[in-house]
């Protein structure tokens, strides 16, 4: 029997997005003129978007979650998007990680984010071996340096999380990993860790620049071949399919053979732009589709940028984009 469908595995958390007009002075109050709840993290904003493009597939969420408000929102949320949460570790004396977005117009968003049951992320609350009726053929893993005690080394110079991968390649799946711009003091080495056991890595020009040191930028111009160096560097430390790049301009897909191909971003005019958030995830979720379902590298970025575009004009981290063929 062939191996069909995904486990997400990672962060799961509540984003609450306040849109204000004005960052308030200290002591003083700003009006709040939206208020939005929606379920964030890598793996729910991943598998609500294959929901949503028609993967008609197994979609397994792992994670810990506690008892409170925020688990049933993350709940609910699953049910709704076919994510199966049979596999869910509960944590009752901690609470649900969640993020507060405070979104002022035409400035950068600030977040103030609470890790919660993300903290406690370890190896034995990712059952891969308990995942009986099931045969997943991807596991996605998001986001490399929030990913609580995975994130950890061990004596030998390991992070946990690469027990996980090598389990899940001794299993016969494909491991998909996905970064996170937090700039932690040992980015670099959270990465180069687990790109042996990668083999598809998904990140962007911020997230390429802290796992490599490789400046992407020159003031506020995006160097190509510097890109392509960071990229090199990264594929050369082990990764077994390809590196993923994904910019506000330009995707480059660096295969483990050598091969670059890049492709430029569908063009968005600024005012049809609702919010930023979830795009990288969005281009992830198209690029695993098709993955999934074997597609040439060039089609896979087409969908993914398309994607990506999509969720831009929408106010969600996911969802709410069309099928993957009207994409």
């Amino acid at each position: 029997m062939p191996r069909v469908g995904i486990i997400a595995a990672g962060i799961w958390c509540v984003d609450t997005s306040y849109k204000i007009k004005n960052w308030p002075e200290q002591g003083k109050t700003s009006m709040v003129s939206k208020r939005i709840d929606c379920v964030g993290g890598g793996p729910s904003n991943v598998l609500t978007n294959l929901n949503y493009l028609g993967f008609n597939y197994p979609k397994i969420g792992l994670g810990c979650i506690g008892v409170d408000d925020n688990s049933k929102i993350i709940i609910q949320h699953c049910k709704k998007n076919k994510i199966i949460t049979s596999y869910f570790s509960i944590l009752k004396k901690v609470s649900t990680s969640y993020t507060l977005v405070m979104s002022e117009m035409e400035k950068e968003r600030t977040f103030f984010h609470y890790s919660g049951t993300n903290d406690y992320l370890d190896n034995k609350h990712l059952p891969l071996t308990k995942i009986k009726n099931y045969k997943p053929k991807i596991l996605y893993v998001g986001y490399l340096t929030f990913l609580g005690k995975l994130d950890l080394f061990k004596k030998n110079k390991e992070t946990k999380l690469v027990d996980l991968l090598k389990k899940s390649h001794k299993l016969g799946m494909i491991n998909c990993l996905d970064l996170a711009s937090y700039n932690h003091k040992s980015y670099a080495q959270i990465i180069s860790s687990a790109l042996k056991h990668c083999d598809y890595l998904f990140l962007n020009e911020i997230e390429a620049e802290l796992a490599t040191g490789i400046k992407l930028h020159s003031k506020n111009i995006f160097i190509k071949k510097s890109a392509e160096k960071a990229i090199k560097k990264l594929v050369n430390l082990g990764v077994k399919k390809a590196v993923i790049l994904h910019t506000p301009s330009w995707a480059l897909w660096a295969s483990a053979e050598g091969k670059l191909i890049w492709s430029k971003s569908l063009k968005i005019e600024r005012k049809k732009i609702k919010s930023t958030v979830g795009a990288g995830d969005a281009f992830a979720a198209a690029s695993i589709f098709g993955i999934h379902e074997g597609w040439v590298p060039q089609k896979i970025l087409n969908k993914s940028h398309a994607a990506a575009r999509s969720i831009l004009m929408t106010d969600q981290s996911s969802g709410n984009i069309p099928h993957i063929n009207k994409l």
